[in-house]
C-alpha cells in the first residue's frame, strides 16, 4: 500500500517501497527513479457529513507532463476538478462543497506530478471514517498504466478497473518503463488479489526481440512465484500509429500479444488479454495522436477491458 510521509505541516504519499524505487536508480535511470515519486493511483477515500472540503497543495516533478488536477468525488460522482495546467511550484488553494448528509468522498491524486498536501478542512463536519476497499490490485506498466495523458485521474483505465473489481489499486507504473524484473526483487507486501500487467509498447519500439523475451519471461515467471494466489491480467499493448519500419520487430505491435502468450502459457493465474482493439484505432482517442489515450479513449479502454476481465474470470 501507499506510504505516507510528513515535513514542514505537508503530506506525500509514496507508491514504490524504497527499494523499489533504488532498483531504478541502481539501473542508471535517474528518470525513472523520479517519476516514482508521482503520485498516480493515490486516493484518499472517507465517509463524513462534512459541507464543504478545502485544502492547500504544491507539486513536484512525476513525468514530463506539466499539468496535475485533482478528481473530487462524492458518492462515485465527480463533483469537481482542481489543479494547474502548467507547475509553477507554488503553492495553491482547492476547496469543493459537498452537500448535507453523510456521504463517500474519494480524492484522487494526480498521476503527472508528485503532490503535496496541507492544510485539509472538513467544514461542518462531525465524523469522519477512513474507508477502504476489500481488496488490493498492483498495476504493473508504462505511460499509459501511470495515467497518460488523462486531464481527470479518476478517469486512467487502471482506476477504473480497480474501482469495478472493488480493488485498492496501488500503481507501480513508470512512464517508459518496458519489462523491468529488478522491480520485484522487493516484493509488496500483503499479496494482491489482483495483478494487472500492461508492458510491452516501448518494448516493441525500442529493444530487441530476444531481449523482450527474456525479460517478459523472467517478470511473468518471478511475478507469479511471488504471488500465486492472485489473478494476473498481462494487458498485450494498444494500437499505435507508428509503421512496423519504428521497431526492430519489423511488424506492428500486436507481436507483442503472440511473444506475451508465449510466456504465460506455462503460467496457471495469469489471463492474457488483448489490447490491440481496445481503443480505436484514430487519432481523435489519443491526446498525441497515436500512443496515449486521452480522458475518451481511457473511458473507451476501461469500459472494452472490463469487458473482457468480466468474460474471462
Amino acid at each position: 500500500m501507499a506510504e505516507a510521509a510528513e515535513a514542514g505541516g505537508e503530506w506525500t504519499f509514496h507508491r514504490f517501497l524504497p527499494g523499489q524505487a533504488q532498483a531504478y536508480r541502481n539501473a542508471g535511470n535517474e528518470d525513472f527513479y523520479r517519476k516514482t515519486f508521482a503520485t498516480a493511483g493515490i486516493r484518499l477515500a472517507f465517509r463524513t457529513d462534512a459541507e464543504t472540503l478545502s485544502f492547500d497543495y504544491r507539486f513536484a516533478y512525476g513525468s514530463s507532463r506539466k499539468f496535475g488536477f485533482f478528481d473530487i468525488c462524492v458518492d462515485g460522482a465527480i463533483i469537481a476538478h482542481v489543479g494547474l495546467d502548467e507547475d509553477d511550484g507554488a503553492r495553491h488553494h482547492a476547496e469543493a462543497g459537498l452537500g448535507a448528509g453523510a456521504k463517500d468522498i474519494e480524492i484522487y491524486f494526480p498521476w503527472s506530478r508528485q503532490a503535496f498536501v496541507s492544510n485539509l478542512a472538513l467544514g461542518g463536519a462531525t465524523f469522519a471514517e477512513p474507508l477502504r476497499r476489500s481488496r488490493t490490485m498492483l498495476s504493473f506498466g508504462d505511460s499509459i498504466t501511470q495515467g497518460y495523458d488523462a486531464l481527470h485521474p479518476s478517469l486512467a483505465y487502471a482506476e477504473a478497473i480497480a474501482r469495478h473489481l472493488g480493488a485498492d489499486n496501488v500503481n507501480k507504473a513508470i512512464g517508459g518503463d518496458r519489462f523491468f524484473p529488478a522491480l520485484l526483487d522487493k516484493p509488496d507486501a500483503p499479496s494482491p488479489d489482483f495483478i494487472l500487467v500492461a508492458y510491452g509498447t516501448n518494448d516493441w519500439r525500442h529493444c530487441r526481440p530476444d531481449d523482450v523475451h527474456a525479460r517478459a519471461a523472467a517478470f511473468y515467471g518471478r511475478l507469479a512465484a511471488l504471488h500465486p494466489s492472485a489473478r494476473i491480467m498481462a494487458v498485450t499493448p494498444l494500437w499505435r500509429g507508428d509503421p512496423p519500419s519504428a521497431s526492430a520487430f519489423g511488424e506492428d505491435v500486436r507481436c507483442i500479444d503472440r511473444l506475451i502468450r508465449e510466456v504465460c502459457a506455462d503460467i496457471p493465474n495469469a489471463t492474457v488479454i488483448s489490447g490491440f482493439n481496445l481503443v480505436p484505432h484514430l487519432p481523435e482517442f489519443f491526446s498525441d495522436r497515436c500512443l496515449h489515450p486521452n480522458d475518451t479513449g481511457f473511458s473507451l479502454y476501461a469500459q472494452n477491458l472490463l469487458g473482457k476481465v468480466t468474460s474471462e474470470r
